[in-house]
């Protein structure tokens, strides 16, 4: 499990060195069109962009990012073939004719089309995620936000669960060999048993999960992280002029295709 570790990944690339802030911007810019977009040529365009700058800018090798891609290929193929027999105009992404002849419907060009945006969207929405995962430190995805005066401890809880997250799964495998040793349940039929083991080991997780993000809570009390804006900041985030002009200003295009996507006059979704 150590080769699917979630990490942010040290190096000195374009995307390391760009502030947390601007990153966020630009997966939400992506997030954006690739949920609202209907036009497949847009789809391609935004995960050829995604894909160049995970391969380009992110200092992050490609290996690294097919570790988790092949796992979310499967599914992304589910979605390219089932959901075109599911097409009922949810968005023209083709035409109407005919394209594919088979025993359980035939495909229209359209179906196919709506089939390939759900696959492109989930694989542009899934490497900018991975993208900003492998090049962005928690400790500066906290400290950018508290400086912008976010309470530390909104900030702090989500991040917080990105860092604990492999250390609990780890605790969650170690609990379930645990209950195996004891044979807990064992004097139950194999249903029953599974659910009695869950029971614990969800309990177990929750209470020790809580435990850890307590505990860390108070460490930042005790030390008045957040009290004031020069006091115990843990480190100093990465600034980059042109990291901040290329997040913002995808930002807005993003925006920008949005509205116009959504106007009366062009847009293409069919909603009766």
């Amino acid at each position: 499990m150590a080769d699917l570790e979630l990490a942010y990944k040290e190096a000195n690339s374009p995307f390391h060195r760009m502030d947390p802030l601007a990153k966020t911007l630009f997966i939400l810019g992506v997030s954006f069109v690739a949920i609202f977009n209907t036009n497949l040529w847009v789809s391609v365009g935004l995960f050829v962009f995604t894909f160049f700058c995970a391969a380009f800018l992110s200092g992050v090798p490609l290996r690294m990012y097919w570790t988790f891609g092949k796992v979310l290929v499967p599914f992304v193929i589910i979605l390219a073939i089932v959901f075109p027999f599911f097409y009922g105009g949810q968005a023209t992404a083709g035409s109407a004719d005919i394209a594919l002849h088979t025993p359980i419907k035939d495909l229209t060009w359209a179906a196919l089309g709506f089939g390939a945006l759900l696959g492109l969207r989930f694989m542009a929405i899934g490497i900018s995620g991975l993208m900003f995962a492998f090049t962005t430190h928690p400790l500066d995805l906290v400290e950018r936000f508290s400086r912008r005066g976010f309470d530390y401890r909104l900030v702090h809880a989500p991040v917080l669960g990105l860092v604990l997250f492999p250390s609990f799964l780890q605790l969650g495998r170690d609990i379930s060999v645990t209950q195996r040793i004891r044979d807990l349940g064992q004097d139950m039929n194999p249903v029953t048993r599974k659910f009695h083991r869950l029971k614990h080991l969800a309990f177990a997780m929750l209470v020790l999960g809580l435990r850890n993000g307590q505990t860390q809570a108070m460490a930042l009390d005790i030390r008045g992280y957040g009290a004031h804006k020069t006091r115990t900041y843990m480190r100093t985030p990465p600034e980059s002029t042109g990291g901040k002009i290329f997040g913002w200003a995808f930002f807005v295009l993003s925006i920008a295709y949005l509205v116009w996507q959504f106007n009366s006059a062009t847009m293409s979704w069919n909603l009766g």
